[in-house]
Order: structure tokens, then C-alpha cells, then sequence
């Protein structure tokens, strides 16, 4: 099986001390040589965010967590394709939750994610509540909450 890390859960995993960390490390540990695990472009970018407006004494940390989950995971890049399942699955939401333009733009690197999942059939672990509204419009998106 495939699965495609979100943000929050690859953050809670490079912290040892999340409340979550044991839940996500012990699901990592079940997977077979069959199971392959990925991480979005768009994932990095959120972190790099995260590194560049953390305070001074806190960014080796950030970077160290960085360039382990590059080595740790490959990386699952944005596709034409990938823009498809985007725009479908953007307009599903803005329609279901009768969003206004400026909060319609609040989801876009959700979204993204979740396209790719989708493009690459992976299951995207998240704890994020938008992938469940999401999954409920798209039956091609699989998703599963380590944290708990």
C-alpha cells in the first residue's frame, strides 16, 4: 500500500515529544517492505515556512527534522495531472461548505495534497479534518488519522 504523509502528521513525527509521535512511529513500524511512504512537495514547502518564521534557537532543530524526513521518505512532486483532480475537488468543497472567494484560497495546499494522493493512490494520513469532507466528495481519496 501507499501512503502519503501530510504536514501535521510528519511534524508530529519528528517530535518526540508530540502527544502523538508514539500512535504515528508504531504505524510506521507495522508497514512491510509492500508499503511505501511519501511525502508531497507541498509538505516541504510548509515545512521550510515553518523553519523560516521559527525563532533563532529553534531553527537547527527544524532544519535537522527537515533533512531527515527527505532522507526518510521520497518525495511525490505536482503533476498536470494531479491539477485535475485539484480543480474538481476545490470546486466540490467551495460548493459544499458555500465558501467566498477569499476563504476558498485557505485550502489550497490541502487540496493539492489530497490531488495527489488521489493521482498516486495513495492513502493520505492526516489529522486534518478536510480530508474527511473531502473523501465524503471523492471516493478515489483514502484516508486514515494515525494520531489516534
Amino acid at each position: 500500500m501507499n501512503y502519503l504523509l501530510d504536514s501535521n502528521t510528519v511534524s508530529d513525527f519528528y517530535d518526540k515529544d508530540s502527544h502523538h509521535y508514539p500512535q504515528i512511529a508504531q504505524r510506521l513500524k507495522l508497514l512491510t517492505t509492500d508499503d511505501h511512504v511519501f511525502l508531497s512537495i507541498l509538505t516541504l514547502y510548509e515545512l521550510e515556512y515553518g523553519y523560516n518564521k521559527a525563532p533563532e534557537d529553534k531553527k537547527s532543530v527544524i532544519r535537522k527534522k527537515i533533512e531527515e524526513a527527505k532522507e526518510d521518505f521520497s518525495i511525490l512532486a505536482l503533476t498536470e495531472e494531479g491539477s485535475i483532480h485539484f480543480g474538481r475537488l476545490k470546486t466540490s468543497l467551495v460548493e459544499k461548505r458555500n465558501l467566498k472567494k477569499e476563504n476558498s484560497k485557505k485550502h489550497n495546499i490541502d487540496i493539492m495534497i489530497a490531488g495527489t494522493a488521489i493521482l498516486y493512490s495513495c492513502t493520505l494520513v492526516s489529522a486534518d479534518g478536510i480530508y474527511v469532507d473531502l473523501k465524503k466528495e471523492e471516493p478515489l481519496l483514502e484516508v486514515e488519522n494515525w494520531n489516534k
